[in-house]
């Protein structure tokens, strides 16, 4: 089988002092072995890193003087580089790939924003999940949904030399709130299921809080609803049903006096246009006299003027004429003697016959003038009339109408609100009765019902022949527990039994799992298995005595059945040199990677 990648390298660097370290492995089984407090258990806890744990969890703090980690990984499509600072808050992976898969560039380590992608998408997409964003796996038992992430398989990848002891399922996370999602995510690995279809927007707890809010609301509606259907019935009282009756004939009336109204306004437009042409036709006649009386002053004048020269002939003509000039005592000449000229009677006459002719003119005039004035005053009553019409009778109906039909108009509004109340309280009380009627119980959920219906069985069989493999005594059955998602060996649960028959079933549990996952009953293989002590306290006396054997036979066993099992993934075994068996015979089919505690012996990180 072709793992879909393994770790080739891995470096620690940055001191200011010592040189960078490096180590390498092999797509299969690697052994990192040597005494304690070496270091050998900061290698795991540094691939851990890389695949995304929190840096105030990791063992190298910016104190320890490195400041990156870098890790190489084959892929059969390329090679991807990551790059992961050391220190506090140190979140950015910087990601260099040829694999066409990969984007290179800066991943988060686990959480997405508009920029960047989280760590899990390289790690997802290499096992087969080409959008990891668009997968969903179930959370609790409510079944909330949560995304798809790499780390949720950490238990079945990753045990270290605290948990490998465990007397609880070693696949499980340790917190019990994350065992769902966990089951979830394996399922998915299992089928291929995608659960967005199964998940739930809220806990039925929440439905049923949110529930009760509702019911509780809505009992004090319907008492607010009658209320208000009492105060529209006193409103519109007895006589909504004769306004109904005589609408029709409130707006026929009322248009009719709409009517009377434009007409009596039109006729006062007219009124007030005549009126202005009878003013200017009377200020025409106005100045028309006053210029006929000017000219009979003149007329008048001019006669006047005749009759005293004809008078002053009269008195002259007793008198000689003057010979001498009474001022310069000269003689007056002949022709003036005779200069004055007399007076002429047709001038007299023709001016007495004009102004005739303009007092008659004048008197037609003023006669004529007259009847304007007695026009303009007609007018002007009809004008106050026509005003005092529309004032006094007409608006105040039309008004009074108008107010008829909005009240009408009022009332409807309210007989149809009221008919929306008496709807709303129907619906109200049905709603009601329905939300008091609910039940909220939380379906059974059983997320192993998601898993093959052989799931249990083949993974007891798997266990068998590891166990077998590497020598367990007196080994007559094994089982898997779908509920406690742990072995049970000979009908007994290790939570029985010592530390070290702990370590090596969570051992070979883990080992089972990866070979399932490895084998044709999965989508997805999970290609790298990391294991740190797997035979932690194998050395202790066991209660029981059977079991005292192992230390004698298991070692030796095991470590031949992980060399043998190199085709199916990489796998790293941290172990100590005090606990396990001589590794030479298994060498040729292995990496081995020995720790010392001197700093010119070994191959170690110089930590």
């Amino acid at each position: 089988m072709c793992p879909s990648f393994w770790i080739s390298s891995l470096t620690v660097s940055g001191h200011p002092t010592r040189r960078d370290s490096t180590l390498t492995f092999s797509p299969g089984l690697n052994v990192i072995y040597g005494p304690s407090d070496t270091g050998k258990s900061w290698i795991l806890q540094c691939i851990d890193y890389m695949f995304g744990k929190a840096a105030q969890s990791f063992v190298l703090t910016a104190n320890s003087g490195y400041d990156q980690i870098s890790m190489n990984v084959e892929t059969p499509r390329g090679r991807i580089t990551l790059r992961r600072p050391i220190g506090e808050r140190q979140n950015d992976i910087e990601v260099t790939s040829n694999d066409q898969r990969i984007v290179s560039g800066t991943y988060k380590r686990d959480t997405k924003s508009n920029r960047y992608l989280p760590i899990s998408h390289v790690w997802l997409k290499l096992i087969g999940f080409e959008d990891p964003d668009a997968m969903q796996v179930i959370r609790n038992q409510d079944m909330q949904g949560a995304s798809l992430t790499w780390r949720t398989f950490l238990p079945a990848i990753f045990a270290d030399e605290t948990s490998i002891d465990r007397s609880r399922s070693i696949l499980l996370p340790e917190q019990a709130t994350a065992v769902t999602q966990f089951k979830s995510a394996l399922a998915m690995l299992i089928t291929g299921k995608d659960f967005t279809a199964e998940i739930r927007d809220e806990p039925m707890k929440t439905k049923e809080r949110k529930n009760n809010a509702i019911i509780e609301y809505l009992e004090r509606q319907p008492q607010t609803i009658r209320d208000r259907i009492r105060l529209i019935d006193q409103t519109l009282g007895d006589d909504d049903e004769n306004l109904e009756n005589h609408v029709d004939e409130l707006v026929v009336e009322s248009d009719r006096v709409k009517q009377a109204l434009r007409e009596a306004a039109s006729q006062g437009r007219q009124v007030v246009l005549k009126l202005q042409s009878v003013q200017e036709s009377i200020a025409e006649s106005e100045m028309l006299r006053q210029r006929y009386l000017e000219l009979v002053s003149s007329y008048q004048a001019r006669l006047e003027r005749l009759d005293f020269v004809n008078e002053g002939r009269k008195l002259t003509a007793q008198y000689p004429i003057p010979m001498i000039c009474p001022t310069c005592d000269q003689a007056i000449p002949a022709a003036v003697q005779s200069a004055v000229a007399p007076t002429g009677r047709r001038e007299h006459a023709l001016l007495e016959a004009k102004l005739r002719d303009l007092k008659t003119t004048l008197h037609e005039l003023d006669a004529e003038r007259q009847k304007k004035i007695d026009e303009e005053q007609r007018l002007r009553r009809c004008s106050d009339d026509i005003t005092s019409r529309i004032d006094t009778e007409l608006s105040p109906r039309f008004n009074k109408l108008k107010d008829a039909i909005e009240n009408h108009d009022a009332a409807v509004s309210m007989r149809v609100e009221r008919k929306q109340l008496i709807d709303r309280l129907r619906d109200v009380e049905e709603e009601l009765e329905r939300r008091r009627a609910s039940v909220f119980v939380r379906d059974k959920f059983n997320i192993l019902d998601y898993y093959p219906k052989d799931f249990c069985k083949d993974m007891g069989d798997l266990l068998l022949n590891t166990l077998g493999a590497c020598a367990f005594p007196n080994l007559r059955k094994a089982e898997f527990g779908g509920l406690s998602f742990d072995a049970v060996i000979n009908g007994k649960m290790k939570s029985e039994e010592g530390k070290g028959y702990r370590s090596f079933i969570n051992t070979a549990v883990m080992l089972a799992m990866h070979d399932y996952l490895a084998s044709s009953h999965s989508r997805h293989a999970l290609p790298i298995l990391m294991i740190d002590t797997p035979l932690l306290g194998l050395d202790d006396p066991q209660p029981d005595p059977e079991l005292n054997v192992m230390r004698e036979t298991v070692p030796k066993a095991l470590y031949e059945y992980l060399a043998a099992r190199n085709d199916i993934g990489q796998t790293f075994i941290v172990d100590n040199d005090k606990f396990m068996p001589d590794v030479s015979e298994v060498a040729e089919q292995c990496h081995i990677i020995r720790f010392t505690k001197r700093k010119d012996e070994g191959p170690g990180f110089n930590l």
